[in-house]
């Protein structure tokens, strides 16, 4: 379409009309051959979203999973989904997932996002819902210095009573001092094996004895975000850096009940909370306070990030960049539960949590364009070395059991086994990213077509042990000891080969040793067939091994577990402009999903949610095949229309279920037979008009996803329904946004409504139903404005969360099995730049 300049007039001298002819392309999502969405730096701002988990979710057919830290995309969870930081893979700081949890990603730190739905050859294999591509801000232009500072209360947590213990004097940073660590005499011989009684009795005094818990208010939230960068030019090119810090700290509560059910013929559900319930119910039925029964967890949530970013633009045709990202998010976690269940009448569980989840990546990138076959279309070489460690420790997490004596109408210690236990969690993940792209405009004839190419090669190796002891109780005879706080039960003076012993319970599977290297080179040709027809397509090979070396709980063999995969990987997108402004485009791939090396592993792990969750070593990778088809209408800058169709087929699908353990029951996975997947996906983002100088506008998008899963016997078990929807899709989302931005005073006012669907969490079994899980309709509200004081721009800003107070629940065949208050949050934040 052709595009008329402005004329222009000064004084008597006149410049004759100039046309540039070219296509008008508002925004990415249009100017890529694929099916995207993308949100950048202002769209989150406008939302107020801190991370980007939660700012993906305004984008259609995109929801949180149940913790947070993820995204499920149209309906399959975050194992379908590769994440990208700068286009290079990373690793995760989770033991338990192979995708990287995308809280620990601040916004102020990123220019953009980019959700693919759609596979082309020159990303990562790895493929089903989509790929999240997170780019990093750029050398700046000018000079800069920016702070900002926020504070926030939490109707449920902020000056309210919360749990806490005694720590070391460095957790507000979010590093433990030592003071956690595990002693050395047992670092040395972790089994203690060989030790004497005696060196056992110094073993088991060497632990800190910090068990008990603390009552303190909880402090406001804090924020605190700080970034520079500089721009100048030399003889040998132009030089620029960026760097940033934010820090974060908030306390919140979750006060609730939890319940775990069996079947049962004595209840209109057909089901009984014999397995545990920690409601007021349960208490009330032995004669104590309803209050004193249900669950209790206060978690600190410290995060600590850096970025720097140092940039050498050569010339015009090369240009080299050095990016690092330093991410850490560290949790203090108390849990208190006071219930009973079928062998305990009324118990009393603490457990005490110290997490710390780093991710330090680093990157060299190059951009170059050469001009090798004349012409006037160049070649554009990128190439990508990277180096990414990814680790997690838990030191020092405690747990312990009080049983409630109804004729004495005392609680004491456990003297079981399993009574008390100290354990040491650590995970170390390291990835090796080389490869290049490279691009080479031509002509065929009068059609322009980019060819595109590239290889990469990926290495990661990962170790993850966990080591676990308790003190032996069984020489106690001296009931009224066991009714004191744990600091005397566990003291020195009762530490002895004849009183409390220091034992091992070191499970053979929780240590697991794991790599995974994959080779893969890509072919693509995006041509422009004619004005208004545009055909991309490509193939991607991929040579992958990956292996797990464990250990047979019960037998003690070795488990090497080996998985091969050797694929060709199509894909092709028409896009088809029909009229000015409107266009069409289908598209098909076929991808894999392999399962993590977690879990391949038997080991079983405790989740940052308190459930225990077993991996499987025998999963196998799932293939996908997915069909798209999208219409888009670009009425004008920042207004579009769009609605799409898209229909999956998944062999092999990898799910969640639940697995008899012990008295209750953890979380496992195993392959589906097959699945299928279909749904729908609608977008509007219109400027509805002026008021003053503020521009009002819409944002609405809605999806309906429908799935079907066919499972057996053999992989599942007794589960309750071998054919369902697929665990952890919703069928409905919904996203409104309603405001105004008024872009000369600063000002901005944003009204955001999520929904999601109810969902499976995970798939009953043994004649118990489906776990569902109901997350929170949400009504957000976001106020901005700039204001100018003593020569001085500031920004504020006023952000309220969950305005409606609805808390997320879960249940299972109508009956509550989880629920907590989570509240309403009122931030207030104010940043300058210089």
């Amino acid at each position: 379409m052709a595009v008329p300049a402005a004329a222009f007039a000064q004084e008597q001298v006149a410049i004759e009309e100039v046309v540039v002819v070219g296509q008008y392309i508002p925004d990415e999502k249009r100017a890529t051959s694929e099916i995207s969405s993308v949100v950048d730096a202002d769209a989150m701002s406008l939302t107020g979203d801190s991370d980007i988990a939660v700012a993906l979710t305004r984008l259609p057919g995109i929801s949180p999973d149940s913790s947070g830290k993820y995204v499920v995309v149209r309906g399959l969870s975050e194992r379908y989904t590769s994440t990208l930081l700068n286009g290079t893979e990373l690793s995760s700081p989770d033991p338990l997932k192979r995708s990287v949890p995308l809280d620990i990603f601040p916004t102020s730190l990123i220019s953009s996002v980019l959700v693919q739905k759609t596979y082309s050859a020159e990303y990562p294999g790895a493929f089903g819902g989509g790929v999240v591509d997170i780019r990093t801000k750029a050398v700046p232009d000018e000079a800069f210095l920016t702070l900002g500072v926020s504070t926030g209360v939490n109707t449920e947590s902020t000056f309210k009573k919360g749990l806490q213990y005694d720590g070391s004097g460095t957790d507000w940073l979010g590093f433990d001092n030592g003071r956690r660590s595990l002693p050395k005499l047992i670092a040395d011989n972790p089994t203690l094996e060989g030790y004497s009684p005696e060196e056992i009795e110094r073993a088991g005094e060497s632990f800190p004895n910090v068990w008990s818990l603390d009552y303190e208010p909880n402090r406001p939230d804090l924020d605190v975000k700080a970034s520079a960068g500089k721009a100048w030019d030399t003889e040998d090119g132009s030089f620029g850096f960026i760097v940033a810090l934010d820090y974060g700290s908030e306390l919140r509560n979750k006060n609730g009940i939890r319940k775990v059910y069996s079947a049962s013929d004595a209840t209109e559900s057909g089901l009984e909370a014999t397995q545990g319930n920690y409601a007021p119910d349960q208490c009330e039925e032995f004669g104590l306070p309803g209050e004193d029964c249900g669950v209790r967890i206060t978690n600190w949530n410290i995060d600590l990030n850096m970025f720097g970013s140092f940039g050498w633009q050569i010339n015009d045709q090369h240009a080299v960049k050095l990016t690092s990202v330093l991410l850490r998010s560290s949790q203090q976690q108390v849990e208190v539960k006071q219930g009973g269940n079928n062998s305990r009448d009324i118990a009393n569980y603490t457990r005490l949590d110290w997490k710390e989840r780093q991710l330090w990546s680093n990157a060299l990138t190059g951009e170059h364009s050469f001009n090798l076959f004349g012409g006037d279309n160049d070649m554009e070489l990128e190439w990508f070395a990277s180096l990414a460690k990814a680790k997690r420790d838990v030191p020092l997490r405690r747990t312990y059991e009080y049983f409630y004596d109804d004729i004495d109408g005392v609680f004491r210690l456990s003297d079981r086994t399993d009574g008390n236990q100290t354990a040491f969690g650590a995970m170390n993940d390291e990835s090796k990213n080389i490869g290049f792209n490279f691009l080479q405009p031509a002509y065929l004839g009068d059609m322009i077509v980019d060819f595109k190419g590239g290889a990469s090669y990926v290495k990661k190796d990962r170790v993850s042990d966990y080591k676990r002891y308790g003190f032996d109780l069984s020489n106690v005879e001296n009931t009224e000891l066991r009714e004191m706080i744990p600091e005397i039960i566990f003291g020195s003076v009762n530490i002895d080969p004849n009183g409390i012993i220091l034992k091992e319970f070191i499970d053979a599977s929780d240590r697991f040793e794991a790599d995974f290297e994959n080779k893969g080179g890509f072919v693509q040709a995006d041509a422009q067939v004619t004005e208004t027809l545009r055909v991309s397509g490509g193939v991607r090979y991929e040579d992958s091994v990956q292996t797990v070396l464990t250990t047979d709980r019960t037998t003690k063999d070795p488990i090497l577990v080996t998985q091969r995969l050797d694929t060709f990987l199509p894909s092709a997108t028409i896009t088809w402009e029909f009229a000015e402004n409107l266009q069409v485009r289908l598209g098909a791939s076929e991808t894999v999903n392999r399962p993590d090396s977690r879990e391949l592993s038997p080991a079983r792990f405790v989740r940052e949610d308190g459930r225990t969750e077993e991996g499987n070593p025998y999963l196998e990778p799932a293939t996908i095949r997915s069909y798209d088809a999208r219409f888009e209408w670009y009425i004008g800058a920042g207004e579009s229309v769009t609605a799409g169709l898209f229909y999956k087929e998944i062999d092999n699908p990898i799910e969640y279920t639940l697995k008899q353990f012990g008295d209750g029951e953890l979380d496992t996975m195993a392959n589906a037979e097959k699945a299928e997947l279909k749904g729908i996906e609608l977008e509007v983002e219109k400027i509805l008009g002026q008021w003053g100088d503020r521009e009002i506008f819409v944002k609405a998008n809605g999806s309906y996803i429908d799935s079907e899963s066919t499972r057996t016997v053999e992989n599942f078990g007794e589960i309750t329904n071998l054919v369902g929807r697929l665990q952890g899709q919703s069928k409905w989302l919904a996203n409104l946004q309603v405001g105004f931005e008024d872009f000369d005073r600063g000002e901005k006012l944003n009204v955001i409504v999520n929904y999601i669907g109810k969902r499976i969490y995970r798939l009953g079994s043994t004649s118990r139903p489906d776990l569902i899980e109901k997350p929170p309709l949400e009504l957000n509200f976001v106020y901005g404005r700039d204001v100018d004081l003593w020569g001085q721009t500031f920004a504020l800003t006023f952000k309220a969360k969950n305005l409606l107070n609805e808390s997320p629940e879960r249940t299972q065949g109508g009956e509550i099995a989880e629920m907590y208050d989570e509240g309403r949050t009122f931030t207030v934040g104010v940043s300058t730049t210089f």
